[in-house]
């Protein structure tokens, strides 16, 4: 299993930077990611790539994600806002070792 995101170091427009739980500080560049989404407004990742919203994400100590992105049917049948989330493997493979 890989490493899971501990703690959030700091946030810059498009670059998180977090400390994982192998205890190494690992940069995740969402902006090269993420870069086909930058056209796609109908697109729940085209969300984030707002500079704002993107200095909003937050971890839960296992991957990082930004509350209210998505929206999701609750038991009752309504629809709810819902975090967005990453796999914390996903992020482990786009990220690089801080230097």
């Amino acid at each position: 299993m890989n490493p899971r995101v501990k703690e959030i170091l700091s946030i810059k427009p498009y670059i998180i930077e977090a400390l994982w739980s192998d205890d190494k500080v690992r940069k995740i560049d969402f902006g090269s990611f993420l870069s086909d989404y930058f056209q796609k407004e109908q697109s729940h990742y085209y969300k984030i790539l707002n500079e704002q919203r993107f200095l909003e994400a937050k971890t839960d100590g296992r991957t990082i994600y930004w509350d209210d992105v998505s929206e999701m049917v609750d038991y009752d049948g309504k629809l709810i806002p819902a975090p967005l989330d990453f796999c914390p493997d996903v992020l482990f493979e786009q990220s690089v070792l801080a230097d």
